[in-house]
């Protein structure tokens, strides 16, 4: 098995304060490797792993980054959120735009998503996704407005004469009805007996 061995792109002290300042748990522990590394040499990756409770390939991996990097190890470490290098618009742009966007909107001049489609596309300078718009106007907290669904064939006149002709009271019961409830209180008295 290798041996590991960290170049010194820090001291020791320095290794540890930076250590100490990490308030991130998985920053720290990455830093926390590698100071064992540095601080312990001559050991395999298997004992250094089995000392801090962690898989071996996780000891080669941040060893051989610090390796690169050095001291900027953890900049590069991002997890979760927005990445700003990915996205077709930087959040300032979208809150910009969005601005922009909310008297048409409120005005009503913006009906549909392909109406925002457009003015996003163009901002952006390529196509956008259905799902791109959708996230968009969730991170800023855009809703879908749209009036409640109606019947396309409803008859609006006969609907009034209804509401006119229909009572506005509750009517008895009717005979048979009535027939129904006595039969199932008969039963009911037979089952207690």
């Amino acid at each position: 098995m290798l041996q590991l061995k960290t170049l010194a792109h820090l001291d020791d002290k320095a290794l540890r304060q930076k250590m100490l300042s990490q308030n991130d748990i998985r920053l720290f522990q990455y830093w926390q490797i590698i100071h064992c590394v540095q601080t312990n040499p001559g050991k395999k990756a298997e004992e250094y792993a089995s000392l801090l409770g962690i898989a071996k390939e996780k000891v080669y991996r941040i060893t051989q980054q610090y390796n690169k990097k050095g001291k900027d190890l953890d900049v590069e470490f991002q997890w979760g959120g927005r990445r700003e290098k990915r996205s077709l618009l930087s959040l300032k742009e979208e809150q910009q735009m969005m601005k922009g966007l909310e008297k048409e909107a409120r005005a009503g001049k913006i009906i549909t998503m392909n109406d925002m489609r457009k003015v996003v596309e163009k901002k952006a300078g390529q196509a956008v996704s259905d799902d791109y718009l959708w996230d968009l106007f969730k991170r800023h907290n855009w809703k879908k407005k749209a009036p409640r669904p109606q019947y396309p064939k409803k008859q609006q006149i006969k609907q009034e004469e209804f509401k006119k002709n229909s009572p506005s009271f509750w009517s008895p019961a009717s005979p048979q009805h009535k027939n129904q409830q006595n039969y199932f209180l008969k039963m009911r008295q037979d089952l207690e007996e």
